[in-house]
C-alpha cells in the first residue's frame, strides 16, 4: 500500500487469522481513484494485495499465496465480519472475473 491518505479504509476479518483490508485512494494521476484490497495472515502477514485502476486495469500483486485471496473474492466474504460496504461488493463484482 502507500501512504497517500485515504477516502474509504475499511478493515474485514474472519476469526483471528484472516483480516482484509480495503482502502481506496486518490489516483496519482488525477483521473479518479485506486481501489486496494489487501489479504493478511494473522494482521501481519501479507500474502497479497489486489489494486483497481480508474482505467480498469487490475493488478493482482502475490507476495506469499495469492490463493487465499483469490478464494475470498470467489466466495463474496463469505464468513467476514462486518457484512462487506456497498463499495466493496461493486469492487468485488469489476475483478472477480479479471483474477
Amino acid at each position: 500500500m502507500n501512504n497517500r491518505r485515504p477516502i474509504v479504509d475499511e478493515q474485514y476479518t474472519k476469526g483471528n487469522k484472516h483480516v482484509l483490508n480495503y482502502v481506496v485512494y486518490r489516483s496519482t494521476t488525477g483521473n479518479g481513484n485506486d481501489e486496494v484490497l489487501q489479504h493478511k495472515l494473522f494482521g501481519t502477514i501479507e500474502t497479497a494485495h489486489i489494486t483497481l485502476h480508474p482505467d480498469g486495469t487490475v493488478n493482482f500483486r502475490d507476495k506469499r499465496g495469492k490463493i487465499y485471496l483469490k478464494m475470498i473474492i470467489m466466495s463474496n466474504l463469505a464468513g467476514f465480519s462486518p457484512q462487506p460496504s456497498r463499495k466493496l461488493k461493486l469492487f468485488l463484482l469489476k475483478v472477480r472475473h479479471r483474477i
